[in-house]
């Protein structure tokens, strides 16, 4: 049994996700079998120098598609990413151009801060803390680095571990407020940094807002 097992909800399990617009609640109806895409090697499979890092990217096809960004509308993912080797560190951005984990606006890369390194989240055996959720047209980039204290070149790679799910919006207003009080249980994920929560795709918007509540509105 792999740790992140006790963090996979099951169907029927209520999900909510705080952008910056608001909470969104879903219940999800079918679990996909997870899938685990590895090994997705950074600088297109080339040693890193010691010191260097890789540069933003994300992991494709041979068409361009991100195998972590959800095809369709109506399907979310559940995402864990483990690191090899134990030393090859890898920063987050979510989405592109957004560093996360940082305290500090710009941090610097590489640097002592913001990172998952392969210690804190093996290659087989991903950590809890690396969970992220990614909605159609929203995109996670990484970017590794192979600290200088190696003395020596070596490639960083890592494994996805990614469960997709279909869903039913929540539209009941009352219901979602007493899922962010606590009053009914569900997962609650901010997306992004709670500073600087993730902005909800047009799509999204446009069908849902409606259906988001603030968290101001919550008392």
């Amino acid at each position: 049994m792999l740790e992140i097992d006790k963090y996979t909800p099951q169907e029927n399990w209520f999900v909510g996700l705080l952008f910056d617009e608001g909470y969104w609640f879903v219940r999800l109806i079918r679990k996909q079998q997870r899938t685990v895409y590895k090994p997705y090697w950074f600088n297109d499979g080339s040693e890193i120098s010691a010191g260097s890092t890789s540069g933003w990217e994300t992991p494709t096809d041979t068409e361009g598609r991100y195998y972590l960004e959800p095809q369709d509308e109506d399907i979310i993912y559940q995402v864990f990413m483990g690191i090899t080797p134990s030393t090859g560190k890898v920063y987050l951005a979510y989405p592109k151009r957004v560093d996360r984990m940082n305290l500090i606006t710009p941090r610097s890369i590489p640097g002592p801060i913001g990172y998952w390194d392969g210690e804190d989240t093996p290659y087989r055996n991903p950590s809890p803390e690396t969970e992220l959720w990614v909605v159609h047209d929203l995109v996670p980039y990484f970017n590794a680095e192979n600290p200088g204290i190696t003395g020596k070149a070596q490639k960083i790679g890592a494994s996805f571990y990614i469960t997709p799910f279909s869903y039913k919006v929540v539209k009941d207003i009352d219901l979602i407020k007493k899922f962010i009080k606590g009053e009914k249980r569900a997962t609650v994920r901010t997306m992004g940094d709670p500073d600087q929560p993730i902005s909800a795709p047009a799509w999204l918007l446009e069908d849902y807002k409606d259906f988001m509540v603030e968290p101001e509105e919550v008392e």
